[in-house]
């Protein structure tokens, strides 16, 4: 059992805190709030109300203490009716902290920040060796987070002369709902526990610039309590362990499994795809590049380099990222019969095919948009649509600088927009589609919802559990062996999906991308990499990144336009010969698991990862440096070739 050494204390009025960890310079900054809240009075849209700031009762209970207010104050000394009562549960391994809010008054209660932990110091002697995991995308690492989030200054559009912060929304870019502190050889923990799948944000921030050190955790919660409502917030878990970031990836894991993640069975061909060709047949602009007949050769062409799927992007009437709800065959591409006629050809070589539609957008000059598309799109805060505009252009300037199309954003709790992509599905399936694939709505635009005419009502943060149920529809649609598939990677969505067109940090190499965090804590997740269109410098780097955390390959050359894979020849060799490689370890590259089991000192220049097969450990190696280099892991002497890949047995 995980022993938490972390401790609450309050004095008797509920407005000093004192966190601490016996053994450890664990503390808490002067006058440090341990929740806050947001009011909204229709003017004033953030209203802030510090729990330094209030006067409440403190009473002990069986397993920790409640702290009840019967009323709030904001900073200038303005009195709320509402009462707010905090649970604290102190259990062997973690405290819990939830909150329940009941308005009395006129002012609606929009957010409580809560656990709010504002530390001037952590467990270890020495600020700079801290290290803060996030799950922005797969993961990040930010080594020194007392200096580093210091990026996340807005210079204008926030209060950053209070604190300097950071916000992950959850679900997405945030995929899990917790983060944590490596510090002093123990892991500070901070998890929402939801079950009822709300929306929320896990946040980092420090204080403001040239101010004594502070390093906060926090978590969000949007009760968009009105007057005459109580609405209680899901658990956030605080805990503080002895270990590194694997403990937290332990605890939520065990969470999740527990609760929502119970993983639909994959067909065998998703379990071993090797990536596929995207391809965009007419494009946003208007441009045809490929018609239906066009498909069987572009399929040979990848299976050459050991692709096996088509994904194709922009098949109907009206071409791509247009006419959104609505998907008709293209008579000019070749009709019904065309599009049927070339997924068969390409399947009886053995191949597969994927065909996209939005599962998320609708185009405002459509019909549908028009008579039914504007009541159920997604509102904000002052009750407007939210729009998305696109800049997708060929060689002009019009399109690229003025923009081309706009899109409205549908709300997952209308049965209107559930019920459009079970007939977009339908209208997939009836070509013969191997798999369905509903663009941005695995993670894409999880936003508060303001419109109360909606089944969600008054409450805007419910979009995960209305998005799971349309999932859930999708896969009813499903027999055999077809597949579904979305853009983007969530926790809570996954379990529905069988693969996911990677589109977050950590899909592709960048400075301080850990996808480890959410590859060891959800292993059975199959995901591609993500824009690497060309032979741009580092590709071989990008590619190799892919090789090691087990993604398939996206090959979507000058982004789907123009050639497929053959147009890159250099590209396509080096894809040929890491899927060679991977097939050559494939009972762990594919039909193994995903672990971190292993931990060594490595050159700075090398990202190692590992995967199981039974007993078996399998450590793949990158080289991110343009010389060879040679060093020892795990016992074993490993040789990298310059931008090399390697895979050795343990």
């Amino acid at each position: 059992m995980r022993k938490n050494t972390l401790a609450l204390s309050l004095n008797d009025a509920g407005n000093r805190v004192a966190w601490s960890a016996a053994g450890t310079p664990f503390a808490n900054a002067e006058k440090a709030d341990f929740w806050r809240l947001f009011m909204d009075d229709g003017y004033e849209r953030e209203i802030p109300v510090h729990s330094a700031a209030q006067t409440g009762k403190v009473t002990p209970t069986a397993d920790g203490m409640d702290i009840a207010y019967d009323g709030l104050a904001d900073e200038s000394g303005r009195r709320y009716d509402v009462r707010l009562v905090v649970h604290v549960v102190r259990k062997d391994e973690e405290l819990e902290l939830w909150a329940e809010v009941e308005n009395r008054g006129a002012a609606r209660v929009n957010e409580i920040q809560l656990p709010f932990v504002d530390m001037s110091s952590a467990c270890g002697a020495d600020r700079s060796a801290d290290t803060l995991y996030r799950a922005s995308g797969m993961g990040e690492r930010l080594r020194d987070p007392w200096k580093a989030l210091e990026k996340g200054h807005t210079e204008y559009m926030a209060a950053d002369y209070r604190e300097i912060w950071s916000p992950l929304l959850y679900p997405r870019p945030s995929t899990m709902a917790w983060e944590g502190l490596e510090t002093g050889g123990r892991f500070l923990y901070l998890g929402r526990h939801d079950e009822d799948y709300r929306i929320c944000s896990l946040n980092a921030g420090i204080g403001p610039r040239n101010s004594p050190p502070r390093l906060i955790l926090s978590a969000c919660h949007y009760p968009m309590c009105r007057q005459g409502e109580k609405v209680a917030t899901g658990k956030g878990v605080l805990a503080l362990w002895e270990g590194d970031w694997r403990s937290g990836s332990d605890r939520y894991g065990e969470w999740a499994r527990s609760t929502f993640f119970k993983p639909a069975p994959k067909p065998e061909w998703v379990k071993n795809f090797t990536g596929w060709q995207r391809v965009i047949l007419r494009h946003q602009y208007g441009e045809v590049f490929w018609k239906y007949a066009d498909l069987p050769r572009l399929y040979d062409e990848g299976a050459v380099y050991g692709l096996d799927v088509l994904m194709v992007f922009g098949w109907w009437k009206g071409r791509f990222d247009n006419g959104y709800p609505i998907y008709e065959p293209d008579p000019a591409l070749g009709g019904a019969e065309g599009l049927s006629a070339a997924i068969a050809a390409i399947q009886a070589k053995g191949g597969r095919v994927a065909l996209y539609t939005n599962g998320i957008l609708m185009d405002v000059t459509t019909d549908y948009y028009k008579t039914t598309g504007e009541r159920i799109a997604s509102k904000d805060i002052d009750g407007n649509v939210y729009l998305d505009h696109y800049r997708f252009s060929n060689s002009g300037t019009t399109l690229r600088t003025f923009g081309y199309k706009t899109f409205a954003k549908a709300c997952m709790s209308t049965p209107e927009w559930m019920e459009r992509q079970l007939e977009n599905g339908r209208t997939k399936l009836s070509f013969g589609a191997d798999s369905i694939f509903y663009d941005q709505i695995g993670g894409h635009h999880c936003w508060l919802c303001f419109d109360e005419k909606h089944p969600h009502g008054p409450r805007a943060d419910g979009d995960p559990k209305y998005r799971r149920a349309v999932f859930a529809a999708m896969r009813g649609l499903l027999s055999g062996d077809k597949a579904l598939g979305s853009e983007n990677t969530v926790d809570l969505f996954a379990p529905y999906l069988d693969y996911h067109h990677g589109c977050d940090v950590g899909n592709w190499y960048a400075e301080n991308s850990f996808p480890q965090l959410f590859l060891r804590t959800f292993p059975e997740t199959i995901m591609t990499n993500r824009f690497i269109h060309d032979c741009r410098a580092d590709y071989k780097l990008q590619l190799n990144w892919a090789f090691a955390m087990g993604y398939r390959f996206d090959v979507s050359i000058y982004r789907g336009r123009v050639v497929g894979i053959a147009g890159e020849p250099e590209y396509a060799d080096y894809i040929k010969k890491l899927i060679s490689l991977r097939k050559e370890w494939a009972r762990f590259l594919y039909g193994g698991r995903f672990v971190v089991d292993t931990v060594c000192d490595l050159p700075a220049e090398v990202v190692m990862t590992e995967y199981a097969s039974g007993e078996e450990r399998l450590l793949v190696f990158v080289n991110k440096a343009s010389r060879p280099l040679s060093f020892k892991a795990a016992g074993r002497a490993v040789s990298l070739g310059a931008d090399g890949v390697a895979c050795v047995l343990k």
